[in-house]
């Protein structure tokens, strides 16, 4: 899979059909892509401006951050259509005997697993590059105010998206050590939520 190099109308072709991937977590990192690429967009903006020059050093540290940043939400494009395989893997697995059912329930479980790791980095991500985002409100162009406004909601959707992809996992895993650190992941995208409200 390289989505990244995918034309946009191919993309959203391949979203739109009954092929499995690309779903619902490749789009949703492809959404922080667009979030970061807005916040950079209103630094490049506002780099080697008068007006905003006492923030410069502060702009090109965002820059660096932010780029990075994309790399990594395009890379979970990817991954999260890789991680899915396990899960292509399992309903293959046959289930006319006891024994079959009961196989293919513990490789379920484990593709499952697998299926939150994804959504899980993305939140991380959201939670960081949302934080270098809101440094920049106020102190940056004036007239992309509504680029970075709408930055910070992709990277909300961004969030609530993958968390989507976690929860309908975790229904069906009784690992209930495995779950517990996700689970509070749902405090940070609620405590991000409002941070994120109160900038825009």
């Amino acid at each position: 899979m390289n989505y990244k190099e995918n034309k946009i109308e191919e993309f959203l072709e391949k979203l739109s059909s009954t092929s499995s991937m690309p779903g619902g977590g490749v789009a949703a990192s492809l959404v922080g892509a667009n979030a970061v690429s807005l916040a950079l967009k209103v630094c490049n903006l506002s780099l080697g401006k008068e007006r905003y020059k006492e923030y410069e050093s502060l702009i090109k540290e965002c820059i660096v951050k932010l780029e990075e940043s994309r790399k990594k939400f395009l890379s979970f494009m990817d991954q999260d259509a890789k991680d899915f395989k396990a899960m292509e893997e399992v309903y293959a697995m046959p289930k006319t005997t006891d024994e079959e059912k009961e196989e293919r329930k513990k490789a379920l479980e484990n593709a499952c697993k697998v299926c939150c790791q994804t959504p899980a980095e993305v939140i991380k991500e959201v939670v960081a590059a949302s934080e270098i985002a809101r440094k920049l409100v106020g102190k940056t162009s004036i007239s992309a105010a509504s680029d970075l406004k709408i930055a910070l909601q992709f990277f909300l959707v961004t969030i609530h998206s993958a968390w989507e992809n976690i929860e309908i996992n975790l229904k069906y895993i009784k690992d209930e050590e495995f779950k517990k650190p996700f689970i509070k992941m749902k405090e940070q995208i609620e405590a991000l939520a409002d941070n994120i409200d109160k900038s825009t």
